[in-house]
C-alpha cells in the first residue's frame, strides 16, 4: 500500500497548518489495476508516531444507472491519546481530497459509532440496499458496520439496489 505522510504537524493543528501540510503531502496516484487493488494510505505523523490513518481505494459499483467508480474509505483510526486534536479529521479530509485528484465524484464507506463525525465533515447516510454478486449469498448485505455513508452529501446519488461488486471494506 502506498502512503501519503503528514510530517511535522504541531500537536494542535490549525486550518492553515493543515492546508500547508495537505498541499505538501499530495502526490499523484497512478491509477491502474495494481494501484487500485493496493489503495492509498493517508497518514498523520506527529513526533515520529502515527496520530491517525485512513485508507482509500477505487471500487467500481453497479447502480441502476450503470457502472460508477467510487472512492472507498476504510481503516480510519486515530491514536486514542490524541483524539479530539483534529488528526483523524486531517486524515479523512486528505482522503476525501482524492475526489478532485482522481476525477471521482463520490466516496463510499461504512461506519459504526462515527456517523456524526462524518456528517459534520459533509457526508450523508446512504439508504440504498446493497448486494455483492461475487459472494456466495449475493443478496446478503456486504457491509458489516451499522451505517453506509457517502461524501459529499450534496452530490447526486443513484436510487435503487447497488451491487458493491465485492465485499464491504
Amino acid at each position: 500500500m502506498r502512503a501519503r505522510a503528514f510530517v511535522g504537524m504541531s500537536p494542535t493543528p490549525d486550518e492553515q497548518t493543515l492546508a500547508r501540510t495537505r498541499e505538501r503531502a499530495h502526490r499523484r496516484w497512478v491509477a491502474g489495476e495494481a494501484a487500485e487493488a493496493a489503495g492509498l494510505m493517508h497518514v498523520v505523523k506527529v513526533d515520529g508516531g502515527y496520530a491517525a490513518v485512513a485508507n482509500t481505494l477505487r471500487r467500481t459499483i453497479d447502480t441502476a444507472t450503470g457502472l460508477v467508480t467510487v472512492l472507498g474509505l476504510a481503516g480510519v483510526a486515530s491514536d486514542p491519546t490524541v483524539r479530539g486534536s483534529g488528526f483523524g479529521k486531517a486524515a479523512v479530509l486528505d482522503a476525501f481530497a482524492r475526489l478532485g485528484e482522481e476525477g471521482l465524484t463520490h466516496c463510499l464507506f461504512q461506519t459504526g459509532k462515527a456517523r456524526g463525525f462524518y456528517e459534520r465533515l459533509g457526508a450523508a447516510l446512504v439508504t440504498n440496499r446493497f448486494v455483492d454478486r461475487t459472494a456466495d449469498d449475493i443478496e446478503a448485505n456486504p457491509w458489516s458496520d451499522d451505517w453506509v455513508m457517502r461524501y459529499p452529501a450534496d452530490a447526486d446519488w443513484p436510487d435503487g439496489v447497488i451491487d458493491l461488486n465485492g465485499p464491504g471494506y
